[in-house]
Parts: C-alpha cells; sequence; structure tokens
C-alpha cells in the first residue's frame, strides 16, 4: 500500500484538532476518545494510515452514537494516556527519532500502566 505525504499531513491535521479540541474544553480525553487517539497515534507509527482515519472518525462520534457496551469495557479499563503523552506520541512518530526524556509523571503512567497490564 502507498502512503502519500498529503494523506499523513491530513491525519496529523486531524489528530492535533482533537487535541487542540481538548484544550479548547480544558479537559483530558474520556476514555473512549483515549483509545481512539491512543489506536490511531499507533496506526500512523506503524503507517496504516486507513486505521488512523478509522479511529479518528470514531474520536468524533458523539456520545449517543457510542455503543453501549464498549463503553462499559473501556470505564472498566485504568486511564492510561494524557493529552501531554499523546502529543509527545506524536512528535516521536513524525520525527521518528525523538530522544527527548519523557517526563517524571509520564514516566509515572507508563509504569502504571505495565504494572495494570502484568
Amino acid at each position: 500500500m502507498q502512503r502519500s505525504p498529503e494523506q499523513l499531513d491530513r491525519i496529523v491535521r486531524t489528530f492535533t484538532a482533537a487535541l487542540d479540541l481538548l484544550d479548547s474544553q480544558h479537559r483530558e480525553p474520556d476514555r473512549w476518545e483515549e483509545e481512539c487517539l491512543t489506536y490511531a497515534l499507533g496506526a500512523m507509527g506503524c503507517g496504516l494510515y486507513p486505521a488512523a482515519e478509522v479511529e479518528l472518525d470514531a474520536f468524533a462520534r458523539p456520545p449517543s452514537e457510542r455503543a453501549a457496551e464498549e463503553l462499559a469495557q473501556l470505564e472498566r479499563k485504568p486511564r492510561r494516556f494524557s493529552k501531554a503523552m499523546l502529543r509527545h506520541g506524536l512528535r516521536h512518530v513524525l520525527d521518528g527519532n525523538d530522544e527527548s526524556p519523557a517526563s517524571p509523571a509520564n514516566q509515572l503512567a507508563v509504569r502504571t500502566f505495565l504494572g495494570a497490564s502484568l
């Protein structure tokens, strides 16, 4: 599958707009939004742009259109990623060699997540 720079640019703009929306609302992503953004970020990192687009479309889905069963499953899982962590991940995906250290809060969040996953 050929990946175009235009497609990546569109996805990055949409991802950034999602984070900017959360900023304008002065909040962190809810569990649904967090899941969509982390999957979109992972898909971008793997070059799976169509999958990233699907996740970003799901991010924008109004709460009334989200499947109740999925919401219930997500709410049982711990929160893992903040907006700051998602932005850091986006920089890493785009730079491909981001060596900047994660903040202590982000390191703690990752350790907590890994501990919860074991």
